[in-house]
């Protein structure tokens, strides 16, 4: 260690006065006890100097020892070197810690559902609807209504006014979601029902076209690429607000004719299973303020319970999707995922492009926010919505694969953008001056034009 301590000017002074060799490192001082400097150990002193009191660094056979002369006594404190085996320890045990975080922490989701599918996959009888844990109660019911249960518990109805303030980027969002990326994809789809593809994956593009924004990973990509954190919380609050009420309307329009469940009783699934649930969250939130600080010291808890009932009922879906037998080529697989990259990569540019109109007034920021906002869809509430409308159907699984192919492509190219953004949503702040910045009225400006003069002055 190095110590470094500011003098006065009269030890300046007395410093200045010393000789020429004065402040030349000295020769070892005979501390009471300590052997003479003639010892053949290796002597590298560091001095740190405070009036009359002297520190030395003296290293010998491996161990530094600091000696210390307090004016009055002298000690020797040793340090030993760190133990190899317990460096190794430690970093095995950091190891494990890393990738525990890591399966975890942030892509416990994506893992997970690798893993569900492949379990369903192996053993499908195991989640089938007359299997023994009974799907059309524990998934249709307990999961869908749990997982809207903590959405309306979680859900802050009354930051959904404060979303007011950011009314032009939301109505771009909402456009963009419910109304631009449904219609491309139902002119997309239009035209590959003339062909000979897989008519299920076409309706679950159609599905997923109709879902919200992401509800936190919109907000992690807009923070880490310096957007407008606050405008995109309100917004995917708002997005999956009115996405409960949305979505399966636009499903009932698109998809109504060739939909193979009746419209009565997706009106019914959707107010007992996903409205009611939501309701009901709210109402407790009203009646019983004291809830709500549990909600939030518990968010994480009640989000991986979330992601836990989500990944079950993606196992059951596609047990039973594969215990009836896959009616989908692989290829059709590979055309999907070649159609999905190119037209998510559109949304963006599109998206980004627009967004600068400077009609619109958005700033820098206001953009990054646009740009993740508006371009994803969400899982979490596309799994429950498809199972709930369509758990009639014997190619619901089919119908989820759109969906879970997109979800985890839009993390991976938002990923690689954040940095690029940011370099680009910071390039204005950081070359601006204060003269160029605009002053608020009122007492602000005052103080703003006091600290100003007295720069100046």
């Amino acid at each position: 260690g190095i110590g470094i301590r500011c003098r006065s000017r009269a030890e300046r002074s007395q410093r200045s006065a010393l000789p020429p060799n004065a402040g030349s490192s000295p020769s070892p001082p005979n501390f009471p006890g300590s052997r003479p400097p003639s010892f053949s150990a290796r002597y590298t002193p560091i001095i740190m100097a405070q009036g009359d009191r002297t520190m030395e660094m003296k290293e010998r056979g491996g161990s530094i020892g600091v000696l210390v002369d307090n004016g009055s006594t002298a000690g020797i404190k040793t340090m030993s070197p760190p133990d190899p085996v317990v460096e190794e320890q430690q970093e095995s045990k950091n190891c494990c810690q890393c990738i525990l975080e890591e399966f975890w922490g942030k892509r416990f989701f994506l893992y997970m559902l690798i893993i569900s599918i492949a379990v369903a996959a192996a053993y499908p009888p195991a989640g089938r609807k007359k299997g023994p844990l009974l799907p059309p109660i524990t998934v249709s019911w307990v999961a869908v209504v749990l997982i809207f249960f903590i959405t309306g518990l979680k859900l802050k109805s009354a930051e959904l006014t404060k979303a007011a303030a950011y009314w032009r980027l939301n109505v771009y969002v909402i456009c963009f979601t419910y109304i631009f990326i449904p219609s491309t994809v139902y002119i997309l789809t239009s035209i590959l029902r003339q062909t000979a593809y897989n008519s299920d994956i076409i309706d679950g593009m159609v599905v997923m076209s109709c879902l919200p924004t992401t509800i936190s990973m919109c907000v992690i990509l807009t923070k880490t690429g310096s957007g407008n954190e606050a405008a995109s919380v309100f917004n995917a609050t708002v997005s999956n607000f009115l996405g409960i009420f949305l979505t399966p309307a636009l499903l009932l329009l698109l998809l109504g004719q060739s939909g193979s469940v009746s419209i009565v009783n997706i009106i019914y699934k959707l107010a007992a299973r996903v409205v009611a649930p939501v309701a009901f969250g709210q109402f407790l939130r009203w009646l019983l303020p004291s809830i709500i600080p549990w909600v939030s010291r518990n968010g994480k808890a009640l989000k991986r319970l979330s992601e836990i009932l989500l990944l079950f009922i993606v196992w059951a879906t596609f047990s039973e999707t594969f215990y009836q037998g896959v009616d989908a080529k692989p290829e059709e697989f590979g055309i999907l995922l070649a159609m999905l990259i190119p037209l998510h990569c559109f949304y963006l540019l599109f998206c980004f492009t627009t967004a600068r109109i400077s009609c619109l007034g958005y700033t820098r920021p206001d953009i990054v926010a646009v740009l993740f906002c508006s371009t994803q869809k969400t899982v979490a509430l596309g799994i429950p919505l498809i199972s709930a409308m369509y758990e009639d159907s014997d190619s619901i699984g089919i119908l989820s694969v759109p969906l879970l192919i997109y979800h985890p492509m839009q993390l991976v190219i938002g990923s690689l953008l954040v940095g690029k953004l940011s370099q680009w949503a910071t390039e204005d702040t950081e070359n601006e001056t204060p003269g160029e910045q605009d002053i608020p009225e009122g007492p602000v400006s005052m103080a703003w034009g006091e600290a100003k003069a007295t720069q100046e002055a």
